[in-house]
């Protein structure tokens, strides 16, 4: 009962943040398909009519996708504040910068917090096996709906930076530059 009540006040406190619904299939790693799935993001800065002023960054295990500014959820400033921001090593008075909450994550994208459309139960431990490939190709998606063609870089640290290898990895002409930080030197097909 406490699982419950956890998952629904998660669903409840992030109503209120950016999110997209993701309308086409996305094929999991495991085998599951899954559609119509949110994907929770937040943006700072302002994107150029040129669209080539935007970064891609990727949180770690522990981040979401509140960088910079207060997260309105914990109250807390966000995760790399001391980097992104007005006049930062990521200067937002010159950069768009984009984070995703990945799936599997708990700041309003598709993870356990859903309801399981077989069972009408919240999916809690019975959530899909994710990957980090799958947390990418859903990013990938809020690419194509702010109509990014190409990044001028893609950076995130730990987990972040496993992604940062995936998205190179399947997106070779999609960015101009990478950034990792304390991050596996290699990709593997299943991170």
């Amino acid at each position: 009962l406490s699982w419950a009540f956890f998952l629904f006040n998660m669903n409840s406190e992030t109503e209120n943040i950016k999110k997209l619904i993701i309308g086409q299939s996305l094929e999991l790693d495991c085998g599951k398909i899954i559609k119509n799935f949110p994907l929770a993001y937040e943006t700072y800065g302002t994107l150029n009519r040129s669209k080539s002023n935007a970064i891609l960054t990727f949180h770690a295990l522990s981040g979401d996708q509140f960088v910079t500014d207060i997260n309105p959820i914990t109250k807390r400033k966000g995760w790399w504040t001391t980097a992104v921001g007005p006049g930062m090593a990521i200067d937002t008075n010159k950069y768009f910068v984009i984070c995703a909450n990945v799936i599997g994550g708990c700041m309003g994208s598709y993870g356990p917090k859903e309801i399981n459309p077989e069972t009408n139960k919240f999916f809690a431990t019975t959530f899909p096996v994710i990957t980090i490939r799958d947390m990418v190709k859903a990013q990938k998606y809020l690419l194509d709906h702010l109509g990014i063609k190409k990044l001028l870089a893609v950076t995130g640290g730990s987990m972040g930076g496993m992604q940062v290898l995936q998205f190179i990895s399947n997106y070779p002409d999609k960015a101009s530059t990478d950034r990792k930080s304390g991050s596996a030197g290699m990709p593997r097909p299943i991170s």
